[in-house]
């Protein structure tokens, strides 16, 4: 079989997201879960990031996201270089990508989701785009607040943001369902990986359950290719382990341009209208 003809890269290509069933193990998931529980429970090692509530009772306040673990904790590291991933990566993408990001996320019982939004949006990789990595610790279903996606957005530009619902979600914006298209729950088992678009728009919902963790060990990569990703993402890394120095710090990401959907002659056409800040403040 060809790497066009694989399985992962047919449905990465045609939906903008494919999942690796399995790609490790039992074992391992419980050694990250206990690590960075571990970590983030001592107080994050100067990863943990700072939120602006006091109001304890928000289970993301005593348990907020990790930000760039890898820059100095060498199971981040292993986990964003992984041989696993580095193959499921070379499959996936024309040229091989470059690391830049890595991410824990923790989600206890009745915590908040994240609203639908584009990492590109973030990133800002020029050319090209990034692709997500997002390793499921736990298994994750709409009780635990799954990751939800919209197939077939990796083929649209980054969309203007709105206000999101502060009760649903723990980011204040959103971006709206393109008409004709339609989000989709995405349920995963501890070890599956899901390998997604950096324009997919994908998001997630509350955290139901009454006793159940979601976490995920996430890593961000960049088109091969690319010459600049927004100034927040370096060092950048190739899946050696090296630090390479031909990617230049761009533009915040944030300030970037932003599309609006308009339809014309029955057909969804997206008009470019000045930037996502811009966009936001409006609302």
């Amino acid at each position: 079989m060809s790497i066009q003809d694989s399985p992962l890269k047919l449905q990465f290509d045609s939906d903008g997201y494919a999942i690796a069933r399995g790609r490790f193990s039992s074992d391992e998931c419980d050694a990250y879960s206990k690590y960075f529980t571990d970590m983030i429970e001592r107080g994050g090692d100067g990863y943990a990031e700072i939120w602006g509530s006091a109001n304890l009772n928000d289970p993301l306040v005593r348990y907020p996201r990790l930000m760039q673990p890898h820059r100095s904790d060498s199971v981040a590291f292993s986990f964003m270089i992984d041989p696993r991933i580095a193959d499921d990566l070379t499959t996936l993408c024309e040229t091989p990508p470059l690391a830049v990001q890595t991410m824990v996320y923790y989600k206890p019982a009745g915590a908040r989701g994240q609203a639908l939004h584009q990492d590109q949006r973030y990133l800002n990789v020029q050319p090209g785009t990034c692709i997500a990595a997002w390793l499921a610790l736990d298994d994750c279903d709409d009780e635990n607040g799954c990751l939800t996606v919209v197939p077939g957005t990796h083929n649209i530009p980054v969309l203007c943001p709105i206000a999101s619902d502060p009760e649903q979600s723990w980011t204040g914006e959103t971006v709206p369902v393109p008409p004709g298209m339609t989000v989709k729950p995405i349920h995963m088992k501890r070890g599956d990986v899901l390998y997604f678009n950096g324009q997919l728009i994908h998001g997630s919902g509350k955290n139901i359950s009454k006793d159940r963790f979601r976490r995920t060990l996430i890593a961000h990569y960049i088109d091969g290719a690319a010459e600049s990703v927004s100034k927040h993402y370096f060092p950048v890394w190739n899946l050696a382990g090296e630090i390479v120095s031909q990617v230049q710090p761009g533009i915040d990401g944030e300030g970037g341009p932003c599309g609006v959907p308009r339809e014309d002659e029955g057909e969804i056409r997206y008009e470019i209208v000045g930037s996502v800040s811009a966009a936001l403040a409006a609302h």
